[in-house]
């Protein structure tokens, strides 16, 4: 009964984080990043004048499910700390393959950068983030070239990536409707084998007691890393589960662990180029 009392107050304390987000901040919503269905992004702008560090977040939902909508609070939590913050919709599986999540995403990362200018943003300063399936993408377009350049651009462009609890490997997922999603797929869709070469430097972050998505699987796309001498930072929180680690980029989950902390300070140090 408790542990029930205690999901029904995360939830809704969630809803109310979200419902103010655009009270706290200025929010441009469903700005078309490309043409057709699901290709809107909502941009949450700081109230300190630009050219400010930009920060792509791409939400998590298994490749199933998820919105833009949800983790508002993400964007709100970020522009009050003097972020950018571009959270784009995204088509899902089945509708979309694997590859087609990734064409999403790349293309509204390319479109950021492009437009970082008139977001009031410093295109040499995007930093691309996600969540589960969200740090999956958000790794493969870092560490994988052919996405990004796919959508005209490169991540040579990015100044880094941040992956929260993310599947760099089929291993590290527990559920299997989420390992389904890689029924057949094409080995290179998975992280953990791009590790090697030049990319953007990287903050791979995890809980300890995630059930969800092994800790093992950042563990190890962060020592292939460090085997390739890559700029790689990891960081592990005692306690915290697959929900808790994003749930902790917003007051009053902060209180958790220092995620958002961790998260700020990269984003504010990064740059693009060696």
């Amino acid at each position: 009964m408790l542990s029930l009392l205690c999901d029904k107050l995360v939830s809704a304390t969630l809803v109310l984080l979200n419902l103010l987000a655009p009270v706290e901040v200025h929010v441009d919503r469903d700005l078309a990043y490309a043409p057709g269905i699901r290709h809107e992004a909502d941009i949450y702008r700081p109230s300190v004048p630009g050219p400010s560090p930009v920060l792509v977040f791409l939400y998590g939902g298994g490749w199933r499910t998820g919105s833009k909508e949800e983790v508002a609070y993400v964007g709100a939590a970020f522009a009050r700390r003097g972020f950018v913050v571009v959270i784009p919709e995204f088509r899902h599986f089945p509708a979309a393959s694997l590859s087609g999540i990734l064409a999403d995403n790349a293309a509204a990362v390319a479109w950021t950068i492009a437009h970082a200018p008139e977001l009031g943003g410093d295109p040499h300063r995007v930093v691309v983030a996600g969540h589960s399936s969200g740090a999956w993408a958000a790794a493969m377009l870092g560490l994988d070239a052919t996405w990004l350049k796919q959508a005209g651009s490169s991540p040579e462009d990015l100044a880094g990536i941040v992956g929260l609890a993310g599947p760099y490997a089929v291993t590290a997922l527990t559920d299997p409707l989420d390992a389904q999603v890689f029924t057949g797929a094409d080995p290179t869709l998975q992280p953990i084998n791009h590790a090697a070469g030049p990319h953007p430097a990287l903050l791979l972050l995890t809980g300890a007691a995630d059930q969800d998505v092994r800790p093992s699987g950042t563990m190890a796309l962060a020592d292939r890393l460090r085997d390739d001498h890559a700029r790689q930072e990891m960081h592990i929180y005692a306690g915290l589960g697959h929900g808790q680690i994003v749930r902790s980029l917003s007051f009053p989950f902060s209180l958790m662990a220092p995620t958002a902390d961790d998260v700020a300070r990269f984003v504010a140090g990064a740059h693009a180029g060696p």
